[in-house]
């Protein structure tokens, strides 16, 4: 690991109020120990604190800061072609009310017994969250990646993070999607069943605060990660055991202290270096080639920018998804390939698979044979 991680000097982010002319202190970062010690992916935990501090996380990335210009400019139209207005629009609405408006109210309301065995609640926990068709896992927020220090969009320390899969036959319809969208089916249900498992929290005695898939304020693949769920891939999501990157996540705030699940290493670095399916099928070559440092974190950076045209064009995208071995063949199958010769599953027969693409020329991507 890099940098010292401020072991001599208080580790708590500094948040700037330039109506006040004063910088004030933010809560405790408890899961700033447990980012810093990853063994998977490598940090420079000053750098990473020094950014935190002076320039926090914006709540959506680069060309998608406007919260209504994403629905009315991008997420509307494709919605109503497929006559999934009420569906996906109204669906996302309610769960967005439901979080912010009705769900600070049944937090105060919070009564009845406490479940005093930790060990046995975070094991009821994650069993009713399986119920609900998620994996889960635990672990302490990383007040470093809560978008513009709103530490009130997340006022617990404990997090559970939800994982829910996407329908792999859905995905396969990339680039061109039919009537159902990958992304949304999944948004909409676990928009609904994250606060049925924060329904279950509350009713062992204890306040939770549940935040929807379709929310930027707190970062949900770092904090997969550190729960143990998955590795990061090469194409900037968690890559998972059980469905490869094919999950959507959310997370709810325990007002409890559950031991936090440990990190995982799956392998996923050296099998993304040899891979590299993601980067040659990216239509707007927006994955970078090698890992660079961004904001005190040494990963391969996704280019928002080149990145953004292909999401509008093809509705969503998801080419990587799609492309990635562990998602067409599983995590087991790849890497017993991988372990046995270096094959990667998928790959070979497919050099040149990528046309020459600008934004906006009008060709069509070529997918892999696979």
């Amino acid at each position: 690991m890099l940098g010292g991680g401020g072991k001599n000097r208080d580790t708590r982010l500094r948040k700037p109020n330039s109506w006040k002319q004063v910088i004030e202190t933010r809560r405790d970062n408890p899961g700033k120990k447990i980012t810093d010690s990853l063994s998977t992916v490598k940090t420079d935990p000053d750098t990473f604190d020094m950014y935190s501090e002076v320039a926090p996380l914006d709540e959506l990335p680069g060309v998608m800061q406007n919260k209504a210009m994403l629905g009315f400019r991008v997420e509307f139209p494709k919605w109503a072609r497929r006559r999934k207005l009420i569906d996906y629009g109204w669906e996302v609405i309610k769960s967005i009310l439901r979080m912010d408006s009705w769900q600070p109210l049944l937090e105060m309301s919070v009564s009845g017994k406490k479940e005093d065995d930790l060990s046995a609640l975070k094991n009821q926990i994650k069993e009713f969250a399986r119920s609900r068709g998620y994996i889960s896992g635990f672990t302490k927020v990383d007040r470093r990646f809560i978008a513009g220090c709103r530490d009130e969009k997340f006022p617990y320390d404990t997090a559970l993070v939800l994982g829910m899969e996407m329908n792999k036959a859905l995905l396969e319809e990339v680039p061109h999607p039919g009537r159902k969208l990958f992304d949304f089916e999944i948004y909409v249900e676990s928009g609904k069943r994250v606060f049925e498992v924060a329904r279950f929290i509350r009713s062992k005695g204890y306040r939770c605060f549940a935040r929807i898939p379709f929310d930027g304020w707190v970062k949900y693949p770092p904090h997969a990660i550190n729960a143990g769920l998955g590795e990061l891939g090469a194409l900037g999501v968690v890559i998972t055991r059980e469905f490869g990157p094919r999950l959507r996540w959310t997370m709810i705030s325990i007002d409890a202290d559950i031991e936090p699940d440990k990190p995982v290493d799956l392998g996923m670095a050296e099998y993304c270096d040899a891979c590299r399916l993601c980067l040659r099928a990216c239509p707007g070559d927006a994955i970078s080639e090698e890992r660079v440092w961004w904001r005190g974190v040494l990963k391969r950076k996704i280019n928002d920018t080149k990145c953004w045209p292909y999401f509008v064009k093809y509705e969503g995208c998801g080419i990587c998804l799609k492309v990635c071995p562990v998602n067409r063949f599983g995590y087991e199958e790849c890497m017993k390939a991988f372990k046995k010769n270096g094959e990667i599953l998928g790959k070979s027969g497919n050099k040149n698979w990528r046309k020459n693409q600008g934004a906006g020329d009008g060709k069509e991507i070529r997918m892999p044979a696979l």
